[in-house]
């Protein structure tokens, strides 16, 4: 076996072939670093000239650790992580490479399922588990951390084969009713966005972020996306069209009049007539508040967004946000419909909704996220977590204080 630095064809080849795929450890993610002018580095390992190992090097610069550098694998190595005399070989490799640049530690978090678990997040008997690769690089130096700048713990949704009418059966009733009211009732139109359209999205998650205290990505890391990525990454706006939602409102209101007369003063429609009357009353009051936006946002009122990245066989939920005032209009919901039917028709395996934190804790402020994910009917997804091993003395200085 021998180490290297690849060539982007070469590395661009192998990363859609190994099953760890992802799209951080991408020819794509690799020239967005490129752009921002990042020292980044491509590395691997070839056995009889075929690359067998590969994976994208970030480097830091750390000033209070004299300038020393600290090095990211982001979503790991690209690698069969059961070949035991790879992985030795990678590591050992990889620290000297990295010492060479004057780094110091490097920190992975491998794309490779810990244990697989069910939707309430407990684990599933005799399912897959990767846990020997956690000792394994235990044995090799490395320190786990557990969740570092990336997710641990995702939700997904299995949908190879399925048609997005037979996974829609499979949802919870609520997430189903939402859905249908977005379609049937509000109306709410999705479109994508382009380049230049990119600070609508912007305006939404950083109005998100200010309200739930956290720190939105820059507009240009969304534009920079945008161009990298092409095609493999959609942004989403999901909008309400006032006229269009007032109209349908008032057919709404005319059927249920209409139907009030029909229907005979026998005691047996009392009940009926009562919640026609409640209908009628409720759409009036609808096409009141629906005036009221109008006169203030205008007649298209940007209700969610969503940014989704097309990668392999899996479709991944990456980033999002709503406007509070308007979450009755479930716009999340009409979002996910979207690009689920989407994924389904294209014959995607998997839909990933991505991170999700406090599943274990209801009275967690971001329990509230996994109840949302969890009415698409999916399972957990627990990644083997975050490792960080040092390269040199100082690191292995600073793991020590830190531990």
């Amino acid at each position: 076996m021998k180490f290297c630095e690849l060539t982007e064809n070469e590395f661009a080849t192998f990363s859609k072939e190994v099953s760890c795929k992802n799209f951080f450890q991408s020819l794509e993610t690799l020239k967005r670093y490129k752009t921002n002018k990042e020292e980044v580095y491509l590395v691997g390992v070839k056995d009889n000239d075929k690359v067998v190992a590969a994976s994208i090097l970030v480097a830091y610069k750390e000033s209070k650790y004299f300038n020393y550098k600290t090095f990211n694998a982001y979503k790991g190595f690209l690698m069969d992580y059961s070949n035991n005399e790879l992985l030795k070989f990678f590591t050992k490799e990889i620290k000297k490479f990295i010492k060479s640049k004057k780094g110091f530690r490097l920190y992975i978090d491998p794309y490779i399922v810990s244990e697989q678990r069910d939707t309430d997040g407990k684990v599933v008997e005799g399912g897959i588990n990767n846990l020997s690769v956690k000792e394994s690089l235990l044995t090799l130096g490395y320190h786990y951390i557990g969740e570092y700048t990336q997710v641990k713990w995702n939700y997904c949704l299995d949908i190879q084969g399925k048609t997005k009418e037979e996974l829609f059966k499979t949802f919870k009733p609520n997430t189903r009713n939402n859905i249908n009211k977005t379609l049937n009732k509000y109306l709410l139109n999705v479109r994508k966005l382009t380049l230049e359209e990119l600070p609508l999205f912007k305006k939404v998650t950083e109005d998100t972020c200010a309200r739930r205290g956290f720190k939105d990505k820059t507009l240009k890391y969304y534009q920079d996306m945008y161009k990298a990525f092409k095609d493999k990454v959609v942004f989403y706006i999901c909008e309400l069209d006032c006229d269009k939602y007032i109209t349908n409102l008032e057919k709404e209101i005319e059927a249920a009049n209409e139907r009030i007369i029909t229907l005979s003063d026998s005691p047996s429609n009392k009940n009926r007539k009562l919640s026609l009357a409640q209908e009628v009353k409720s759409n009036t009051k609808r096409i009141e508040e629906a005036k009221a936006i109008k006169k203030e946002k205008g007649n298209i009122v940007p209700l969610s967004a969503a940014m989704f990245i097309l990668w392999g066989d899996e479709v991944v939920y990456l980033f999002s946000g709503s406007y509070d005032e308007y979450m009755s209009f479930c716009g999340q919901y009409r979002l996910q419909w979207e690009i689920i039917s989407y994924a389904c028709d294209n014959h995607y395996s998997r839909y990933n909704f991505y991170g999700i934190k406090d599943l274990f804790n209801p009275q967690g402020k971001d329990y509230g996220v996994y109840e949302f994910k969890k009415g698409f009917n999916g399972y957990v997804e627990e990644l083997l977590g975050a490792f960080v091993i040092p390269t040199n003395l100082l690191g292995k200085i600073i793991y020590l204080i830190k531990k």
